[in-house]
This record gives structure tokens, sequence and C-alpha cells, in this order.
């Protein structure tokens, strides 16, 4: 088993490692012995890896599993081995549930308080559900055993009017992560949120690829000390350094559904991550499937990485 650090733990590479990297070092004792001692001041003819900073990764679907289509997908947690809790937007709809993983069964579920609400990205911090709103300037908080409604917080507002959207939420174990559409993320303390009432931000950064901000950031997943983040109305999700705000990575999940299936579906917008056993899900808005997928690193990161193990 491979952890890649900052990413998903990755299984069944190693093989593949020792091969590659086997084969290129054949390759370069080759050039070393057939090349003449004058080529030492010319250009190698082995291409050079990359070194963008930033890992392209693809992905293969693991299984995937029913999911209500009429759901319009917001936030996504797993919630032990069996089930996750979902959180669902639009008017009037705008909700919260539990569902069975396996069969998609909805376990769970309530209507906000007011039909009024837009219910977006949810994150759990012990026993409490965080939940945001859209634009209603507010976001809630559950019990996440009985998801009784245990209070509400208010955000930042600029001279009578709500500072920030509430978009996408996850939590890191100190700090709960917040989106907002922008190419900004905000790093919120969940207890002072929970006792003040107030939307408690420590830190800010705004979100950069190779310099260029990257704006439209969606549903958050903290995973092994990165920010995996969703871009709205696109199939991509970039990897961010939470210290420094810059994309370390990404994968495109074009073609999780087929054409017909797209036809009747909405953007990609869910990613939970399953830290005991290892799992990554996504999913989208009336999507009618819940996908566990598994990252694959670029070759080139994979050597630069884990080259010790072709000798191991």
């Amino acid at each position: 088993m491979v952890r890649i650090t900052g990413g998903v733990m990755l299984q069944g590479y190693t093989h593949l490692i020792r091969r590659c990297g086997l084969l290129l070092l054949m390759l370069l004792l080759a050039a070393c012995t057939l090349a003449p001692s004058a080529a030492a001041t010319t250009p190698s003819t082995i291409p050079t890896l990359p070194r963008s900073g930033i890992a392209t990764y693809s992905y293969e679907v693991v299984q995937h599993f029913p999911h209500d289509s009429s759901a319009w997908t917001q936030g996504l947690v797993v919630n032990g081995a069996d089930t996750f809790y979902e959180s669902t937007g639009d008017y009037v709809n705008s909700s919260l549930r539990e569902v069975r993983i396996a069969t998609g069964e909805v376990l769970r579920k309530i209507s906000l308080p007011t039909s009024d609400l837009y219910g977006e990205g949810i994150a759990v911090v012990g026993d409490t559900i965080f939940m945001l709103t859209w634009q209603n300037c507010r976001g809630l908080m559950f019990n996440r055993h009985n998801f009784t409604l245990l209070g509400e917080f208010s955000y930042p507002q600029a001279n009578g009017t709500c500072a920030m959207q509430g978009w996408g939420l996850t939590y890191d174990g100190q700090y709960l992560i917040m989106s907002d559409g922008t190419d900004r993320l905000s790093f919120v303390d969940p207890q002072k949120t929970l006792d003040t009432g107030q939307l408690a931000i420590v830190r800010q950064i705004q979100v950069t690829r190779q310099g260029t901000p990257v704006p439209r950031l969606n549903e958050l997943e903290y995973i092994h000390g990165t920010v995996w983040a969703n871009i709205w109305y696109t199939d991509e999700i970039v990897q961010i350094d939470p210290a420094t705000g810059e994309v370390i990575g990404t994968v495109n999940l074009a073609g999780l559904l087929t054409p017909e299936e797209r036809f009747a579906a909405d953007v990609l917008n869910g990613i939970a991550y399953d830290a005991e056993h290892d799992r990554l899900f996504v999913t989208g808005k009336h999507w009618p499937y819940l996908f566990e997928i598994r990252l694959i690193p670029p070759l080139a990161f994979l050597y630069d990485q884990y080259l010790p193990l072709v000798f191991g």
C-alpha cells in the first residue's frame, strides 16, 4: 500500500512503480553505455520529467451505488462504514439527510426550518453538523444523532449587506474550512461559532494555480492534510495546500456519467472521504449514482516520490 502525501491512499501501485522504475533505470544505463564521451555536453535524449508542481491525477471507478436523483446535492460527509450525511439545496426543497451508502435509501430526512433557506455545504465537528446556506447570510447547527436544530450563526456583514455567500464546507480537525464561490477559503473556529452565533473567521487564503486565482470554489473535502475543492460548473476537482492556497493537484472526472445520464443530471457536487476505510466518494446534483473512485497519480509523480521502492 502506498500513501500519496496530501492525497488519497492508493493501493496496488508498488508493482507498477518497480517495473517502470527499473525500465527507466535500464534506459539510463543503456544511454550511458552507448553514448560517446562528448554526449555529456549535449542534451540528453531521455525526456526530463515534468516539474510543474501540479500533479494531474486520473481516476478509476471502484464501484457505484444508487443515489436519489431528485437530490440537489450540496454537501456530503461519510458517517461510519455504512451511511453518509447529505445536504440538499434549492428553495423549498432544501434538506439534511442520512443515507445508506449501499442502497441509496434515505434513512432520515428533515427540511430546513423555513422554505426561504437554500441549503449548502455541511461538515461534522464532534456531535454537531454545521450547515451553510447560500444567500441567507446564516448557517445552521444540528445534533448529528437526531437532527435536532441546535442553533444558527450569522455571516459577516458590511454596511448592512451580507459580506459573503455560503458554498462548500469541510473540517480539518481544528477549523471549519469554507468556500464562498470566489477564489477564497475561510478558516473558521467551530467552537467560537457555536458559542457566539457568529461565523468566527480566523484567517483566509486566496487559492491560486501557478499564480492565477482559481474562482468558483464549491464543495470541499479535507483529505490527509490538503483540501480538495470542486470548481463549480466543471468536472474538475483541485487539491489545495491549505498553508499557501497553491493548487498542487487536479483531477478531471469527466466521463463518470454517460451522455444519456448527464442529460438528466446537473453538475458534479459532492465529495466525501472515508478515512477509516480509505474510500473516496463523489456524486452530483440530480445524479443517479454515488461513485466510489480511486485516484491514480501521474507516472512522473510516482517515480519522483517512490524511486526508493525500485530498489526495495
